[in-house]
């Protein structure tokens, strides 16, 4: 027993040693791995950046065979063509002669009335507490609308099932829970009356 127990404190410090080790080289390992991706970034930057030298500098010495100064754009002579009847008609007559002003009477500016704020809308009627003789009117099939018309749930979960929407829904009276309903994709998929 004594041997057990001189042993122990030895296979203890041994253990905490072998982890140390193990945790240390874990680290310089992922250090280097680290510093490896970072190098290889660097140097694929690097080389996008060249690139994007090369084809502005290109770019900006024009095209090879333009040596000799020549336009770019050749643009031929202007040419006037009479306007089209539907153009003529939608231009608006000119404006009338100097002398001749026209004046507009601006309307009074109308006393503004105080508006007078309507009162809120009383809130809406709290939902109908859900009783287990409501519950057993509840359907397989049934869909979400109906249920929660019977009375609010005192909790709702819902979740991903597959790719399938899953609600639960737990009733209580007062702290009691009455009964649970169980929606699938918004129908009712089982009932629990308790």
């Amino acid at each position: 027993m004594r041997r057990i127990f001189f042993f122990m404190p030895l296979l203890i410090g041994t253990v905490a040693a072998a982890q140390t080790m193990t945790e240390v080289g874990a680290s310089a390992a992922g250090g280097a791995i680290g510093s490896a991706a970072g190098k290889k970034v660097s140097e694929g930057i690097t080389n996008i950046f060249g690139k994007v030298d090369k084809t502005t500098a290109k770019t900006a010495k024009g095209p090879e065979d333009n040596s000799k100064g020549a336009p770019l754009i050749d643009v031929g002579p202007a040419v006037v063509k009479a306007p089209s009847s539907s153009v003529v008609e939608s231009v608006p007559p000119p404006p009338p002669a100097a002398g001749h002003r026209a004046s507009v009477a601006k309307p009074a500016p109308a006393e503004a009335m105080p508006e007078i704020a309507a009162p809120p809308p009383p809130p809406p009627p709290p939902p109908p507490q859900m009783t287990a003789d409501d519950l057993k009117k509840i359907s397989n099939g049934m869909k979400r609308e109906d249920v929660l018309k019977l009375g609010a749930p005192g909790s709702r979960i819902m979740m991903d099932d597959d790719g399938h929407l899953l609600e639960v829904y737990s009733y209580f009276a007062g702290e009691l829970p009455i009964g649970r309903v169980k929606l699938s994709d918004g129908a009712v998929s089982s009932v629990e009356i308790r």
